[in-house]
């Protein structure tokens, strides 16, 4: 299955197996499928040394491989959620492929489907940190591609950081590689950034907010739902209220504006609004599975406020779905029960009463 955007899973190209080596490396088992391919795990057929290879699955993304290998080499910035490549090579077919060290998590398009909507949208707040970091350093990602991108133990995101290039255009001058971008991450380029060169901020936030309809939707902006899939983010609209609801469609529609005008201004806005969201959706978020549970509140939630319940409730909004309907019976004439038994309590005791009192009467006639 192919889209206009690249993100599709068809991997018709030729299978590897365990055992194969691909240059000094040995493949030991395949971990997980991705836009750009399949990831392994893999060892040094020398040393003892274990690594993660992403074995690309189209010949005409080498070419965007081997440049932003030329352009990561020799990074020193050391980051514990940013990852260097260790190798790359081409297959027999032409395919190539990129060795990584070994990180642990697994990637962020396979963490995605038991994520919340909370935590999905803090990963993509954790990117814009994670770039605003690297831009710091004087790096730029001129790519966005999905499947380097990968989720910790701690639910910290982790980036391979093949595509973060340095920001001086001077070191991208690579011939007629330039230009070149890997399939996979053609459909989060900004339309109006030069393609094998790092985009201005604007670039870097429609890159991320399409990156965010990614996450959230299970597909980018205008594309079809893949066939069968199953997206547990979407379930969780009815869980949010019709304001919250609005707003993260505002937030998503305003990130991949196609005038940079009227996007975020930079990263940290967008951070910044996605962060906004998420305090206010808090109230309105559901506990069921795939809600927006109080467990994954933020530690630093603002206490309960001490407005009554009406100006609460006034301030929330309107509620998602209807009040549920009060389940009644059928109707009754009201029950008199209570009203019996207090009645009927002194009757029995001026029975009793009666029955004591013949009851002397007649020993005493006897007695007599």
């Amino acid at each position: 299955m192919s889209s206009t955007s690249g993100i599709d899973f068809d991997l018709s190209s030729g299978e590897l197996l365990p055992g194969e080596r691909l240059g000094v490396w040995r493949l030991q088992r395949m971990l997980s499928e991705v836009p750009s391919g399949r990831w392994w795990r893999a060892s040094h057929s020398v040393g003892s040394q274990t690594a993660l290879v992403l074995v690309y699955r189209r010949a005409e993304d080498a070419g965007a491989v081997l440049l932003r290998m030329a352009e990561s080499e020799g990074q020193a910035w050391s980051h514990p959620d940013i990852a260097w490549p260790l190798d790359s090579g081409l297959l027999p077919d032409g395919r190539p492929y990129v060795v990584m060290p070994l990180l642990d998590g697994e990637p962020l398009l396979q963490a995605v489907h038991n994520a919340s909507l909370r935590r999905r949208l803090d990963w993509a707040m954790q990117l814009c940190e994670l770039l605003l970091l690297a831009r710091a350093r004087g790096l730029a990602l001129i790519e966005l591609d999905p499947s380097l991108l990968w989720v910790g133990p701690q639910q910290q995101l982790r980036l391979h950081g093949l595509a973060l290039v340095r920001g001086d255009a001077a070191a991208l001058r690579m011939g007629t590689l330039q230009g070149q971008l890997s399939h996979a991450a053609q459909g989060l380029h900004c339309p109006q950034a030069i393609q094998g060169s790092p985009g201005g901020a604007q670039a870097q936030v429609y890159a991320l907010g399409m990156l965010m309809c990614l996450l959230v939707n299970g597909r980018l902006p205008n594309e079809p739902m893949p066939a069968g899939a199953t997206v547990q983010a979407l379930t969780q609209w009815v869980s949010l209220s019709t304001a919250s609801r609005a707003a993260l469609d505002a937030l998503l529609r305003d990130a991949v504006q196609a005038d940079p005008a009227r996007r975020p201004a930079d990263l940290d806005v967008l951070a910044g609004s996605i962060e906004a969201w998420l305090e206010r959706s808090g109230a309105s978020a559901g506990t069921g599975a795939g809600g927006l549970g109080q467990a994954e509140l933020p530690d630093a939630a603002p206490p309960p406020s001490s407005r009554s319940a009406a100006a609460r409730a006034a301030a929330a909004g309107p509620a998602t779905l209807p009040a549920a309907p009060v389940m009644t019976g059928p109707a009754t004439e009201p029950s008199t029960a209570p009203l019996a038994a207090a009645s009927a309590a002194p009757r029995w005791v001026l029975g009793a009463l009666i029955l004591a009192a013949l009851g002397l009467a007649a020993w005493l006639v006897l007695r007599g």
